[in-house]
């Protein structure tokens, strides 16, 4: 009698443990910046969507950020956007939502508003101009802060892109997002890890997008999900509408008709890898209310939920532990000091480094063990070398806690 119970109280037991599980699973938790009044600045945010009102706040010096750059780095947990802080510096701004560590870095140009990263890799991938007004793929190692031109794409003239209308496959490694030219709306796919750059452009088809289209990947179905709004010339309105983008045709499917909201913020979308849910920020038909839309690709509904504050953008979805349980843990780069070279640029007067390692820890010593100089490196990847006499010099930089000497003549 006494092993029946044991067995039972077991049962249930792992009975609990697993109902336990699958509730913390089903859970949503957004991050987000949300305005300070008070300081002017912008709070970085965190809240599960069933208790927006309990929310956690940490401040920062962020004084705009870039609509449609920001995203969530499901393979480290860093909530990375491209942000002006209160001193007018712009650069890339991170958060890490389990350390609460905030880092900043004066890149000038590494995403627009259509950045997506891999969950397998950690990489930020973009399309960006450049000096000679050409559409280039770029890779943007956050951790690392070096920047690849991956390839240039041949567009027609005159070619115009939506903000944030991207999204990315982690399970091959495929980089999507949308551009219209004068044939009409097209899908770009990028096979990021292909040994040759190569691309494809694909012609949508279906009801008409005569608006913002914005994308999402479910790297559970392995399915492109939209929501963009289409004229209705009956109604003589616009209906806002989720649908399904086939990649290889272009067709896109619709999947529902909002036929309650009367617009949605292109910038406050998210997917919720695990629980497959599309969320955006939506207004009502008279445009008084503002909510947050959990749109449910399996049954094809949606419900709302109250927002922890009246103006909340660039809102993401935490999928941290779904990227962990899926790809396993991301590794962090090491930094190999031998492939760092040191080298002089004589016109400048400065010494420059072959890797970003701006912001990194620095010193000069002479031949006789004296420090000349010391410092961070600056965001343009260099040290002012003007003091400096001709000589042999050791330059000792630190980076990523490993610290590295090299010896350099200075001429």
């Amino acid at each position: 009698m006494k092993a029946k119970i044991i067995l039972v109280m077991t049962l249930i037991t792992s009975l609990f443990t697993v109902m336990t599980s699958k509730a913390q699973e089903d859970q949503i938790n957004l991050i987000a910046f949300k305005y300070n009044q008070q300081s002017q600045t912008s709070d970085i945010i965190k809240w599960n969507v069933d208790a927006p009102e309990l929310f956690t706040a940490t401040s920062s010096n962020v004084t705009g950020i870039l609509v449609g750059t920001s995203i969530f780095n499901a393979s480290t947990g860093d909530y990375v956007s491209r942000v002006t802080q209160n001193d007018n510096t712009s650069g890339v701004f991170k958060y890490n939502a389990n350390t609460q560590q905030i880092n900043f870095n004066e890149a000038t140009s590494f995403f627009n508003g259509s950045a997506e990263c891999d969950m397998q890799t950690g990489f930020i991938y973009t399309y960006d101009g450049n000096n000679l007004n050409e559409v280039q793929l770029n890779k943007y190692n956050p951790q690392t802060n070096e920047l690849v031109v991956v390839g240039t794409f041949d567009f027609l003239p005159n070619t115009s892109f939506f903000p944030d209308g991207s999204c990315f496959d982690s399970n091959t490694g495929t980089y999507y997002f949308v551009m219209q030219d004068a044939e009409g709306k097209k899908l770009v796919t990028v096979p990021v890890n292909a040994t040759a750059f190569t691309y494809t452009e694909t012609l949508l088809t279906g009801l008409p997008i005569t608006g913002n289209i914005g994308l999402e990947y479910s790297n559970e179905t392995n399915s492109i999900y939209c929501i963009y709004s289409s004229f209705n010339a009956q109604t003589e309105s616009n209906t806002f509408v989720v649908g399904n983008l086939d990649a290889n045709s272009g067709a896109i499917s619709v999947l529902n008709t909002l036929e309650t909201i009367g617009g949605y913020q292109f910038y406050n979308r998210t997917f919720d890898q695990n629980t497959k849910k599309l969320l955006f920020v939506a207004y009502n038909l008279d445009f008084t209310q503002q909510r947050l839309y959990l749109y449910d690709i399996d049954s094809n509904t949606y419900e709302t939920r109250l927002l922890p504050a009246e103006l909340v953008v660039e809102i993401e979805c935490n999928n941290f532990a779904y990227s962990e349980r899926k790809y396993g843990q991301l590794s962090t780069p090491t930094f190999d000091g031998n492939d760092l070279v040191i080298y002089q640029d004589i016109a400048a007067k400065s010494i420059l480094f072959s890797k970003n390692i701006a912001k990194s820890k620095f010193q000069v010593v002479n031949m006789q063990g004296a420090i000349v100089i010391s410092g961070q490196v600056s965001s343009t990847n260099a040290i002012d070398a003007s003091t400096l006499q001709s000589g042999i010099y050791i330059v000792s930089v630190e980076v990523n806690s490993k610290k590295v000497d090299k010896k350099l003549i200075l001429k």
